[in-house]
């Protein structure tokens, strides 16, 4: 799916312009018999999803002003969010625009985007919080990198991960490189909260930014840890899991809105208050 194909026109400098453009697009676009894969193929194609993102990587170079007003009229319809759940847009999106080619940006952007992967990174290991800390093994040949090793997962649901490997002899923070990763691969074995490889087998194609080079790959997820850019655009939408594992790409909207709808709002303790 290219995702600048069919993207529309939008007046990004007036505001007021911007809103009735959005409102048109919004009453031709959001309809409730759709599939929720439809609706965020929709989003995603238009630029809706990522707004300030570049264009070339699926958004609309836009203003943080821009992206509010965006927010506000999907949410004053009452429309599903972006597929911006786990760590894709949050963390594997600022490193893929940074560090990726522009092949594997092609690959790998338009399925996060639309909803059908849901990403997670792989830095850090059982017994540590420092990625400076990788034991996990890949070994150089002349065709492959061969990984073994366990690494620490926070999203059992994700079908793809950006992994931090040891490519080289070295201490620390050197001789570390980061690898895009399909966790179908053979010799991957998900476990609740862990990731085994077994000489799972990856391309030199699939290295992000060069080999042993991996720390200047870590250094930029770091600061996005503690912080979402999801969380914003969220505001008054009705949030729900990407990734096949979810089970909601298949789903109509409608089915999605009307158990959202049923779903109670969790309970408050007052007395801890």
């Amino acid at each position: 799916m290219d995702l600048t194909a069919s993207r529309p026109w939008w007046p990004l400098g007036d505001m007021d312009q911007m809103r009735d453009a959005l409102r048109y697009w919004i009453a031709h676009n959001w309809d409730t018999s759709i599939t929720v894969a439809e609706w965020w193929d929709r989003l995603a194609s238009s630029g809706l999803a990522v707004p300030t993102w570049n264009r070339s990587h699926g958004g609309l170079a836009a203003t943080a002003q821009v992206q509010q007003v965006i927010e506000q009229e999907l949410a004053a319809a009452g429309t599903i969010a972006p597929p911006l759940a786990g760590a894709g847009v949050r963390l594997v999106g600022p490193i893929l625009r940074q560090f990726a080619s522009a092949e594997q940006a092609l690959e790998v952007l338009p399925p996060l985007l639309t909803g059908r992967h849901l990403w997670t990174v792989l830095l850090t290991e059982p017994g540590s919080d420092d990625p400076a800390d990788t034991a996990c093994a890949a070994a150089v040949d002349w065709k492959y990198i061969t990984v073994s090793g366990v690494k620490t997962c926070t999203d059992d649901g994700a079908t793809h991960a950006v992994l931090l490997a040891r490519t080289a002899d070295l201490p620390g923070r050197k001789g570390l490189s980061c690898t895009l990763l399909d966790l179908a691969d053979p010799g991957i074995t998900k476990e609740p909260g862990l990731v085994r490889l077994e000489g799972v087998k990856v391309n030199e194609s699939q290295l992000l930014g060069p080999r042993d080079g991996g720390w200047a790959v870590v250094k930029t997820i770091l600061p996005y840890l503690e912080r979402s850019l999801a969380g914003r655009i969220r505001r008054g939408l009705v949030n729900i899991e990407p990734g096949v594992a979810a089970g909601n790409l298949d789903r109509t909207v409608g089915d999605v809105l009307a158990a959202h709808r049923a779903t109670p709002p969790p309970q408050v303790d007052r007395r801890q208050r």
